[in-house]
Formats: structure tokens, sequence, C-alpha cells
């Protein structure tokens, strides 16, 4: 019998870093541009995002299925790989704003609102290191797609079909960007966001100790988790490897 908990913060883990590899679908993405240029419509959107994370979610399966070794063994090339992905796939700042709130977030400084969005981003790779590490086979479909096409949002409801723990519905939070392009944003798991999870303890942290405090504490946890990946495959002993990140 598994725990809610452990469910949720399994999966949490396993479709963030999903979603920082949809990118690997080249065909994917063109069709995602050409079906982007031809909406008129809520149904038209429907019928593209539908498509698009149908195509990615199977390229997604198939990479795991063949590469999980491989960059578990070579944490350096997985990181460069999300690195090159995760902006093009993933909306970090709207993602950092939401965990912050949008008071605070709008009183940050522009410096401040890209240091922040950089520490987000490295927590999401790390996300998809822990996603990567949870992999044992899991299959994920598109069960159905859900988009306001007045205000751009919409939810992409995907099954997790595991053979380890029982199948599991995730809800992928998507925005449509002043591009057309429809970037994630969030996470649901079993009627719970990520934000909702993660951003209480954000605010508590800028509001007692500050914004210093806050980023202080999320790099912390990035460098602690890649220095123990790192050095577990003994990449941080490697001349040739140093100063390559995350190692």
């Amino acid at each position: 019998m598994f725990k809610r908990g452990l469910i949720q913060e399994f999966s949490f883990a396993v479709i963030i870093g999903l979603v920082m590899m949809l990118a690997i679908s080249a065909v994917a993405s063109e069709l995602s541009n050409e079906l982007a240029d031809d909406l008129t419509n809520a149904k038209d959107a429907k019928q593209s995002v539908t498509a698009e994370f149908e195509q990615l979610f199977v390229s997604v399966t198939d990479q795991l299925s063949n590469r999980q070794d491989k960059y578990i063994n070579d944490p350096i090339a997985y990181h460069a790989f999300l690195v090159s992905t995760v902006v093009e796939l993933w909306d970090s700042s709207s993602t950092t704003r939401a965990l912050l709130g949008k008071k605070h977030y709008e009183s940050l400084a522009k410096e401040q609102k890209s240091a922040l969005i950089s520490a987000v981003d490295g927590t999401l790779i790390r996300y998809a290191f822990e996603g990567l590490e949870s992999y044992s086979g899991q299959v994920f479909k598109v069960d159905d797609v859900v988009i306001n096409e007045e205000k751009g949002m919409g939810w992409v409801q995907v099954l997790m079909v595991s053979p380890v723990i029982p199948d599991i519905n995730l809800d992928l939070l998507i925005k449509r960007n002043p591009q057309g392009d429809w970037r994630a944003v969030d996470v649901r798991v079993k009627g719970i966001t990520y934000v909702a999870i993660k951003k209480h303890g954000y605010r508590e942290i800028f509001e007692e100790k500050g914004f210093d405090s806050l980023l202080v504490n999320l790099s912390d946890k990035n460098k602690e988790y890649f220095n123990v990946v790192c050095e577990s495959v003994g990449m941080n002993k490697m001349s040739d490897q140093k100063g390559k990140a995350p190692c």
C-alpha cells in the first residue's frame, strides 16, 4: 500500500523531469509550430495541443527507456541536455512568480528576478534528475486536454501507467506565451499542485529572512544534491570535467 505523500513526491519529480525532455522530438516541435499558426478557436487549440503532447509523450517514453542508464552515469551530459531544452519547455518566470506571489515578485529588482528564476530552473533540473532515477518503465498517455482560449490557459490531463505503483492521473497546467506557444507552468497530482505545496515555504523564507536567504536556501539544496550525484559516478574527480555543470 503506497502512501499518498510518496505517490505525490514521486509523481512531481518524474513528470517535471519528463516535461523537460519533450523537446527531443523535432517532429513534434515542428507540428506544434504549424498547428499554432492555424489556431482560430478553442476547438483548434485543443486539437493542436492534444496532437503535440501525444507525440511528445511517446518520444519521452522512448527516450527514457533507451537512455536512462547513459544519463544516470553521465550527469554532465544529462544536465547539458536539460539546460538546452528547459527554457523552451517550461515557463520558469511564471512558475517563480506563482511561487513567490505577485506582490513579492514585482518588488524584486530585475537582477534579483533573474537570479531567482535561475535558482528555480536549477530546482526543476534537480527534479528531472530525481525523475530519471525514479523511472522504472512508466508510460505516459494524454487522456484529455482542456483549453480556455480566451485566457490562454489550459490543462493537459495525463495518465501515468506504472508497473510499480498504482496508475496516477496527472494534470499539466499550460500557458500560451506571446509567441503562441504553449508552455508548462505547474503540475497537479491528486488535486494538489506543485506551486500550492511549495509556495508557503518560498514566501515564509522571503517574508521572514529576505530575498538573499531564499536564494541561498534554493541554491544550497541544489548544490548538495548534485554533489552527491557527481560523487556517486566519480565525475567530480575527473580533471577534464571540472567546472562543468552540475559537477
